[in-house]
């Protein structure tokens, strides 16, 4: 019963502490379930073993049953023959198989039990390393995801640190900046070629008027004598 305590400690262990002492929570896991699954395998060789036990108590205790017929029947045909110095001897090797059946027999009892909390035992610790391996799986994950977390979350604070995001914004305001004075030189050379044509349409209208002017003073007689 030894190895049945060594394995339920095993398997009764808090796998919560386990990890929080380990510096590799999912190597540390699959060792766990890998040393309680082969103290499994020992259990059950101890189990196979007390069930060869039993059935070779079982036949023992039948072989006497059959020792004991035998010898009743020799013990008959003895005094039927008037041979009581044999008939008496039957009838001791009969009393040694029948001390030998009640003494199986009580072995066999005492072994069916022992079977029986071995195979008891077996089942609940079959379930606890099945229900192991299931929270060690669901562990890693956990503990992967975690890593995951504090690496992206790590990345982020390097990002920040390094003031990255402020370059992006620096970067932005001199592209608007440079958009900007983009577009207010295109105004003021839109507003020069408005002030040239300006300047056209007046040269002429003045020319129009200085020509007017002479016309009139042509019909009025006042021009140039």
């Amino acid at each position: 019963m030894g190895l049945f305590k060594k394995l339920k400690d095993v398997l009764e262990a808090n796998i919560s502490d386990l990890i929080s002492k380990a510096e590799d929570p999912e190597k540390m896991l699959n060792l766990y379930v890998e040393r309680a699954t082969e103290e499994l395998k020992q259990f059950n060789i101890q189990v196979n073993r007390a069930v060869a036990d039993q059935l070779q108590l079982r036949q023992k205790a039948e072989a006497s049953k059959k020792e004991i017929e035998s010898w009743n029947t020799q013990a008959k045909v003895a005094i039927t023959q008037n041979r009581d110095d044999l008939a008496r001897i039957a009838l001791e090797r009969k009393k040694t198989a029948e001390n030998n059946l009640a003494e199986y027999e009580a072995q066999l009892a005492e072994q069916e039990k022992a079977v029986e909390t071995l195979r008891s035992n077996y089942r609940l610790l079959e379930e606890k390393l099945n229900k192991a391996r299931s929270e060690r799986d669901q562990l890693v994950m956990r503990q992967r995801r975690a890593a995951a977390m504090k690496q992206a979350n790590e990345a982020v604070q390097e990002i920040a640190s390094n003031n990255a995001l402020s370059d992006f914004d620096r970067m932005r305001d001199k592209v608007n900046r440079s958009e900007a004075e983009a577009q207010a030189t295109m105004i003021s050379a839109e507003n020069s070629l408005e002030d040239e044509f300006a300047k056209l349409k007046k040269s002429a209208d003045d020319m129009a008027v200085d020509d007017e002017l002479a016309r009139l003073k042509a019909e009025l007689g006042k021009g140039k004598e």
